[in-house]
């Protein structure tokens, strides 16, 4: 019976062992404790370094404590040992902890060297400062030297001696990674400055490139029929000066990059946009078209602008004469979509058919007729035949073209109003940072796009920026983006 309990004792122990862990987790999960997917979880974290850190200590003082009880459990087995003599067990008093000699040495070095190593490994990633590492450091170093050192002629100082030496070889290659850290983030904060050079650089060279495509439109092409006073003196030497820095930046930026290049090119580039012809030309368009919503007039002009780029071909064609009332071209207007209703809605916005036909309008089949005529290449000649006759109608020929070419933009208008779309509009107030109006108020100051009343040279100022925008479409130059810069560099002083 002896040997049978003897042989299920080591069984039965684990067991039980066994009966205690799953009676530890069933425990654990009615008392709804965090499991391994949330310690998971936690690990998974952004500071995941030092949650391991601190579990790691965790596990080493879990250890040490089952360590300990493992210890005391076998020591406490043997004085139950009838076989020890009473004057072994008599011995045990002068021990410390009634352990044997040397346990204690050997479980502070455990508990300092496994708690306190850890740390230092990472220090890193506890953001523990260089300081407070030190402190760890020396406490490490001053227990081991403390219990080992007093027997440093021996077998045991030499252990203390080596572990001393590793331990310093240990917080000297901490010293050397920290200093390494350091200059890696030296490096990266250069090469981050580098990097914010190079795209301040580029920045600053697509503002010129953007502002000569503008500036040199309007001085060159378009300047000699405009005005006098409506292009600034100088405006040729602003773009010289501009075009001269964007060529030596970019053949800087062949080589190094340097802060003086940079505030070169961004200094040419508001010269460009301070000295450019386009904001004198903003503020004179301004004065010959109508305010749209709650915009106000320089913003008014910007958005017709980029309204215009933003079209296609066929839309922007239509733009372009509903704005300058020309040049006409037949295919503009599809007159496969015109009804007799909706010309006779468009002709009570002409003054002269409106008036002219009156009487006529009330005949059944009179705009189908109207339409037919104003939609072939000799309408002039067709209506004159139809009506020129009558003194009561056209006074000439001259009144007849007149009311034609006002029939003909109040269709092209009905049609083009259908191009404004509500995203482009958006797109386009996003530009230039203003708030989006709607289809109707953008279509109403269209169609009366030029001011009554306006001045020669505020007509002429539209017009240019008109044909400005053909330009910059084909240069893939958004017009309303300009205007965008134009406000920058007036409320900041400058493109840095």
């Amino acid at each position: 019976m002896t040997a049978l309990a003897a042989s299920l004792r080591l069984p039965a122990q684990i067991l039980l062992v066994g009966a205690s862990v799953i009676l530890v987790v069933k425990g654990a999960q009615l008392l709804d404790l965090p499991g391994l997917a949330a310690l998971a979880a936690l690990l998974d974290r952004g500071e995941g370094g030092a949650n391991l850190a601190a579990l790691l200590v965790f596990l080493v003082g879990a250890a040490i404590g089952v360590f300990l009880w493992w210890l005391a459990n076998r020591f406490f087995a043997l004085l139950r040992d009838p076989g020890i003599p009473p004057e072994r067990i008599a011995s045990l008093r002068e021990l410390p902890m009634a352990l044997p000699e040397g346990t204690i040495r050997a479980l502070l070095a455990l508990i300092v060297g496994l708690v306190g190593l850890p740390i230092l490994l990472f220090a890193n990633a506890l953001k523990l400062d260089a300081a407070i590492a030190g402190y760890i450091n020396g406490i490490v170093m001053s227990v081991f030297a403390f219990y080992f050192g007093t027997r440093a002629g021996g077998a045991e100082g030499q252990a203390a001696r080596q572990l001393a030496g590793t331990l310093a070889s240990a917080r000297e290659e901490l010293r050397a990674a920290e200093e390494r850290a350091a200059e890696a983030e030296r490096s990266a904060g250069g090469a981050a400055e580098a990097a914010t050079r190079e795209s301040r650089l580029a920045e600053g060279l697509g503002l010129i490139d953007r502002h000569l495509a503008a500036a040199e439109v309007l001085v060159k092409v378009l300047g000699p029929a405009l005005p006098p006073g409506l292009i600034p003196p100088g405006s040729e030497e602003v773009i010289r000066r501009a075009r001269s820095a964007a060529e030596g930046a970019r053949a800087l930026a062949r080589g190094e990059v340097t802060e003086r290049a940079v505030a070169s090119v961004l200094e040419a580039g508001r010269a460009l946009v301070v000295g450019s012809p386009l904001g004198g030309l903003l503020g004179k368009a301004a004065g010959a078209l109508p305010a749209i919503g709650g915009l106000g007039p320089v913003a008014s002009v910007a958005l017709v602008l980029g309204l215009g780029w933003q079209l296609g071909s066929a839309e922007y064609r239509r733009w372009r004469a509903r704005i300058l009332a020309a040049p006409y071209e037949p295919q503009l207007i599809d007159f496969g979509v015109v009804t007799p209703t909706s010309a006779e809605i468009r002709m009570e916005r002409c003054a002269i058919f409106s008036r002219v036909f009156a009487a006529r309008k009330r005949e059944g089949g009179f705009f189908a007729t109207l339409v037919d005529a104003v939609a072939r290449d000799d309408a002039t000649e067709r209506l004159w035949s139809l009506y020129g006759g009558e003194a009561s109608l056209f006074a000439s020929r001259e009144e007849l073209e007149a009311g034609l070419d006002e029939f003909r933009r109040a269709l092209l208008a009905e049609q083009a109003a259908n191009d404004i779309k509500p995203e482009t509009i958006a797109a386009v107030a996003g530009t230039i940072g203003a708030p989006p109006p709607t289809e109707d108020e953008v279509n109403a100051a269209l169609d009366q796009a030029v001011r009554e009343g306006a001045a020669e040279d505020e007509r002429a100022a539209l017009e240019a920026l008109v044909l400005m925008v053909g330009h910059l479409r084909e240069k893939h130059v958004d017009p309303a983006r300009l205007v965008a810069d134009l406000g920058n560099v007036q409320a900041k002083g400058t493109l840095a």
